[in-house]
């Protein structure tokens, strides 16, 4: 998927914040927080969705983002496959 128009990008920024928001990482916001919670990482996402080619593609890029945000340890490859496949499945 490209991000050529804003179109593109309002798109992608609304699948990356529906899977986020569907896997809510710590139950953050089933617990309350605010919607906005994520919306840095869902903006980084965003940024290498052009990159994604495959599921492993977005299984990193979602592993990277939040083990930068929080705990690397929580966010490693094996714990972000499931939401890494959806995105990617839910992008495509």
């Amino acid at each position: 998927m490209t991000l050529s128009t804003r179109k593109d990008y309002d798109r992608a920024v609304s699948v990356v914040r529906a899977v986020i928001k569907r896997w809510d990482p710590y139950s953050l916001l089933a617990g309350g927080a605010p919607v906005d919670e994520f919306d840095s990482e869902i903006a980084s996402v965003t940024a290498q969705i052009p990159r994604i080619r495959s599921s492993n593609d977005a299984v990193h890029a979602v592993s990277r983002v939040f083990s930068s945000a929080f705990d690397a340890e929580a966010f490693s490859i094996a714990n972000c496959t499931e939401v890494g496949n959806h995105l990617y499945s839910a992008h495509r």
